[in-house]
């Protein structure tokens, strides 16, 4: 709580600081700035200050807009500012970063889940493909116009959202005078492991006063190499060290192809394809010191003297891949005095992992290690390794020689762990939206009405089970060899952690290829099958239906501006899988459906000509991801027990208010306060109770009282927070600081909700404060940008009790950009990220106790980008 309270002292501080830098600016620049003021922009400088014009064209996006809103815009030449969606929405007000191995990869808005944030492109929701959350990184920049986070929702949206909905526009070609092309080319190194980075895209816009044309392309490739430590706890105790090295290799790939075509002044065609994917291919290199197996001693936190330590290897070349397809068709015209805008959409996602690990046992005694440590509590602990003297039948078991090495051909006995998984889920959507503008006495009102259809459907399973494979032994029952050590290599780890001994790679693509041969020689025999590999109690078959329907009203009067009206949803699910009973499937399926309305107020005022007065009243829903609601289930009558899905799993609902002022105090400057407060309802939890009900009954068989594991409804929660945000570019600077901004944003959250056994827990995802800034410079053809980013401690993963909640610790990170026009049309950039060297930490309950430790080093991207 004293750190909580000086980090909020701190921003606190940092705020008011230059929230007076801004009143002095204020008052020498000039105060009656209204959208018409705003000059035409050599072309020149717009290219030599793209930060700049970015920021101005963010903030008029935000002053027009209907809704709370945050915006990251394009530069007057189409150059989005960020290298992907998740780089860029890492700088907007209370959004929190969630990174895989120091990239980013999901967004946390408000402090809450990353589920409760949608995505849509140009307007229509697209599901994401990883439990319906999208990934951000999977969107280049040169698809982009403009990324929109709306944190309340009018009835026109889809009600799918609680925390925020992020709206990616892409880019449009018409009513271009001249075509536009633009292309990039990076190349650079990542500190640790010394590997390599490349990024290259390519964009062309096209048009006429009737049509345009938008294509991009882009590829993204980065070679990293990551330390990893993790660690077990019981009641304060190490139960297991484990040492772990990634060789990873991830690429991003994208494609968009935009046509828009205007046939009469009062219509409009819109045709829109944009591909996106991302596939890591991963090396893991692991070992693991089995300290609660020891023959003798005692582990502590700090140190410990153990004799006989078995270690267990884990080994794999895995492969994830992640990708998003979607369709838009639009028609936009007149029918009388009515607007109409037709949409259809078809959305196609895949995210499967493949990632059979080849694990080693050691099964003779005198081969297990002896060993000591120190260091444990701060996550990089260095062993001092010892051999055993391993002679019971002389009554000896005690420490041996020491050791500089690990033995990793020491081992009795390799299994194999083949972990499948994938989702596939296909959507159409089509819609119709009907508005209407008119004068009613002093008012100017507008009435939009709309419907909505979505199909969508998801098949897969989840990581519930796998079925382990004894692969040396049944190799050796048919007289066929298996060796590891051939794989070994001669290079040590790549480390920025001590070990205290030493250890090198293994080769794991080619004993992958070598363990796929060993594979198809025991199905050849009968030993293995691999459609086996697959649980039958984590499959999925979900089909949900959607039918909507809304109505709104907007007044305008004078200066201010009232939006209220309803969305009716209507929801169908069929789910489909399979009841494992003494290890027999049996397909079921099993429907549910609700509806809810949906009711909504926003409010807008201009105080004066600068100023902008926000209030809305929201509602909205969160859909359970597609794994939660399967029907599969495994059930054991002998422990009385059944784990597995829940179909039966209602969304969470939320309500909630929102105000906040905004000051627009010149052509590039924001300033701006805003509290929210939302209630939320049958919080979604992974919890282990009663059936309760006749779902698993057989014709003599009783299952309501059994012990059920399963994802639940929880009790109610709320979601609360504070936010600042000031951009600002001062206009009468000295000549040294001329070209000198800032961004600047401060968020105070609180969130968390009753658990079913009658705790209280914070919402995954929460933390109790984020700072987000960037300091830049821009002048004479130099652009230069720092950004800061922190955000305290946030909870993970909800344990059953207070001793198992895993939390992920503070982050800091320093980013840097720079970019210098060498000629009109050519231009030197420079990425380097993670100046800090930040690390990843998860601790469980207490920060003495890290469950995982991670680093990545320093990354630097050297390129060239060329526009016509």
């Amino acid at each position: 709580m004293k750190q909580q309270a000086k980090l909020a002292k701190t921003g606190a501080v940092l705020f008011l600081s230059a929230l007076s830098g801004v009143l002095y600016a204020a008052e020498i620049a000039d105060t009656q700035f209204s959208d018409t003021n705003v000059t035409e922009l050599d072309e020149i400088f717009v290219k030599s200050a793209p930060i700049y014009h970015s920021q101005q064209e963010s903030i008029s996006l935000q002053r027009r807009s209907d809704t709370v809103v945050n915006v990251v815009a394009s530069d007057a030449i189409g150059n989005f500012p960020d290298q992907n969606a998740a780089a860029a929405l890492a700088r907007l007000p209370a959004v929190a970063v969630q990174r895989d191995q120091g990239q980013e990869r999901f967004i946390q808005v408000r402090g809450a889940p990353a589920r409760w944030t949608t995505v849509a492109f140009d307007g229509v929701n697209v599901i994401g493909a990883e439990e319906r959350v999208f990934r951000f990184d999977s969107v280049p920049s040169s698809i982009i116009d403009t990324l929109e986070v709306h944190k309340t929702m009018t009835p026109d949206m889809p009600a799918e959202s609680i925390a925020g909905r992020v709206n990616i526009k892409t880019s449009s070609g018409l009513g271009l005078i001249s075509p536009k092309a633009s292309a990039e080319f990076g190349y650079g190194t990542l500190e640790l492991g010394d590997g390599m980075q490349r990024r290259a895209s390519v964009k062309y816009l096209a048009g006429g006063s009737n049509w345009g044309i938008a294509a991009s392309a882009s590829h993204f490739r980065m070679d990293q190499t990551t330390d990893n430590r993790e660690f077990g706890w019981s009641d304060g105790v190490p139960e297991d060290i484990d040492f772990r090295s990634y060789k990873l290799s991830r690429q991003n790939n994208a494609g968009s192809l935009k046509f828009d075509f205007t046939p009469t002044e009062d219509s409009k065609i819109t045709i829109s394809t944009v591909y996106s994917e991302f596939n890591d291919d991963e090396q893991r290199n692991q070992y693991i010191f089995l300290l609660d197996d020891a023959i003798s001693g005692t582990a502590l936190a700090d140190s410990c003297d153990l004799v006989g330590v078995p270690v267990r290897g884990m080994l794999e070349y895995g492969n994830y891949k992640n990708s998003t397809w979607t369709n838009n068709l639009g028609y936009e015209h007149k029918l009388g005095e009515w607007n109409l805008n037709w949409k259809l959409n078809y959305t196609e996602t895949d995210f499967s992992t493949d990632l059979p690990i080849l694990m080693q046992l050691q099964t003779d005694p005198s081969l297990f290690y002896s060993l000591s440590y120190s260091g444990l509590t701060s996550g990089t602990p260095i062993i001092d390794l010892y051999s055993t003297d391993y002679r019971p039948e002389e009554g000896v078991i005690a420490r041996g020689d020491s050791l500089a090495s690990l033995d990793q051909t020491a081992f009795g006995m390799d299994l194999l762990l083949p972990i499948e998984s994938s989702t596939v889920s296909d959507s159409n959507t089509f819609g119709v939206d009907a508005q209407r503008e008119f004068v009613h006495g002093e008012h100017d009102l507008i009435a939009k009405f709309g419907l909505q259809y979505d199909d969508r459907s998801a098949d897969g399973n989840t990581l519930t089970s796998y079925n382990t494979v004894y692969l040396s032994p049944y190799l050796a029952a048919i007289g066929a060899d298996w060796d590891t050590s051939p794989y070994i290599t001669s290079q040590n780890w790549d480390s920025d952690f001590p070990l205290g001994f030493q250890v090198d790679y293994v080769d794991n693509i080619g004993l992958r290829e070598s363990l796929d041969g060993a594979l198809a020689t025991l199905q050849a025999a009968g030993l293995y099958d691999p459609t086996a590999n697959i649980a039958a109690d984590g499959i999925f078959e979900i089909e949900e239906n959607i039918l909507s329907a809304y109505g709104m009203l907007t007044w305008k009067h004078q200066d201010s501006e009232l939006i209220a009206g309803f969305r009716i949803e209507s929801v169908d699910i069929n789910s489909g899988g399979y009841l494992i009973v003494d290890e027999t499937p049996i397909h079921q399926e099993i429907s549910n459906d609700y509806s809810d309305i949906f009711p909504s107020v926003h409010y807008n005022l201009d105080l004066n000509d600068n100023t902008k007065l926000r209030l809305a009243a929201v509602t909205g829903i969160g859909r359970p991801d597609f794994g939660e609601l399967r029907y599969s289930a495994s059930i054991s009558d002998t422990d009385e027990s059944v784990s597995g899905g829940n179909p039966y799993l209602d969304p969470e609902q939320t309500y909630g208010l929102d105000a906040s002022v905004e000051w627009y105090f010149s052509t590039s400057s924001l300033l701006s306060a805003g509290v929210f407060h939302r209630e939320v309802e049958d919080v979604i939890f992974d919890f282990t109770t009663t059936v309760g009900d006749d779902r698993y009954n057989s014709d003599d068989i009783d299952r309501s009282g059994y012990e059920y594991t399963t994802t639940l409804n929880g009790g109610s929660g709320s979601l609360s927070g504070l936010e600042f945000n000031l951009l600002h570019r001062p206009d009468n600077m000295p000549a040294a600081l001329d070209g000198l901004g800032v961004q600047f944003n401060l968020s105070f959250l609180d969130g968390s909700f009753d658990t079913p056994d009658g705790r209280t827990a914070n919402f995954p995802g929460t933390s109790d404060t984020i700072v987000n800034s960037s300091l830049f410079y821009e002048k004479h053809g130099l652009s230069l940008r720092l950004s800061y980013q922190w955000r305290d401690d946030w909870l993970d993963d909800v344990g059953f009790e207070d001793s198992g909640d895993i939390y992920w610790a503070a982050t800091e990170r320093v980013d840097f950009s720079g970019r210098y026009q060498l000629t009109e049309n050519l231009s030197l950039f420079l990425d380097a990220n993670n100046l800090t060297d930040e690390r990843g930490v998860r601790y469980q309950a207490t920060s003495d106790q890290p469950i995982e430790v991670e680093g990545f080093g320093r990354r630097y991207l050297l390129g060239l980008r060329t526009q016509f």
